[in-house]
């Protein structure tokens, strides 16, 4: 079934997401109502999409909080998300996102604001429960040392557009497009000699309804301007200003 042809309002999609497919938000303070408990939101969404009754639902509720290792779930099944910390709340937004089963989970930047100690655990988390409730995970992020640790292959976007796609271990080691070079090399390092400044992708971000022609990425690739400036030399006077004249 290919769902980018469904009508977003259809009967069949409302049941394809949140049933199938299941959503970490990237900040979940703003994602969760702030006038409702977490408990309410993740009852509504299983009574909706598995048709339980309220208390079957509120029981799968505390279960769930319970798996992604929520300390006291009867009590916080009641806490607002404002209650929480940031640790526990996106555990929350875990739970509530797999509270149909679903076949997929996306996860958009799961470990933002978190601290590493706390990124560790989710990361931690969220393969325990791939592994157990056999599901894929399509992960969302920037941090290139949770797609070293999580993924098995990689999709590198460019300005929307797919720049470079393959096994994890190949984008690491043989990238082959500039961008996915130009952002391996912005990697810290340990190894990195002191007070050297990290390489950086030089020019801005094109607007997407004013896109270069041919590789989106062009315009600020390395190789590209060298040539430019290459030719640029080659073909100007110094002394002149004209094209050809030395």
């Amino acid at each position: 079934m290919d769902v980018a042809q469904l009508d977003p309002e259809s009967r069949e999609m409302r049941r394809i997401r949140g049933g199938e497919i299941g959503l970490v938000f990237q900040e979940p303070m703003t994602s969760f109502s702030p006038v409702h408990t977490v408990g309410n939101q993740m009852v509504e969404t299983i009574r909706l999409h598995l048709g339980l009754d309220a208390s079957q639902a509120r029981e799968r509720a505390i279960g769930l909080l319970r798996q992604v290792g929520i300390p006291k779930p009867e009590r916080r099944v009641d806490e607002y998300a404002f209650q929480m910390s940031g640790g526990l709340r996106q555990r929350a937004m875990i739970a509530t996102a797999l509270a149909c089963s679903p076949r997929i989970l996306i996860a958009d930047e799961p470990t933002t604001a978190l601290d590493v100690t706390t990124q560790a655990q989710i990361l931690d988390l969220l393969r325990h429960l791939q592994a157990r409730e056999g599901m894929a995970i399509m992960l969302i992020t920037h941090n290139l040392g949770v797609v070293a640790e999580m993924c098995d292959e990689v999709v590198v976007m460019y300005l929307g557009r797919v720049v470079e796609r393959g096994p994890v271990d190949a984008i690491f080691h043989a990238p082959r497009h500039p961008y996915t070079q130009a952002l391996l090399r912005s990697i810290p390092s340990i190894q990195a000699q002191v007070r050297t400044k990290l390489p950086t992708i030089s020019g801005s971000i094109p607007h997407p309804h004013n896109r270069p022609p041919g590789c989106p990425f062009h315009p600020r690739c390395v190789e590209w301007i060298r040539g430019r400036a290459s030719v640029t030399s080659r073909s100007s006077s110094p002394w002149t200003g004209r094209t050809g004249s030395r």
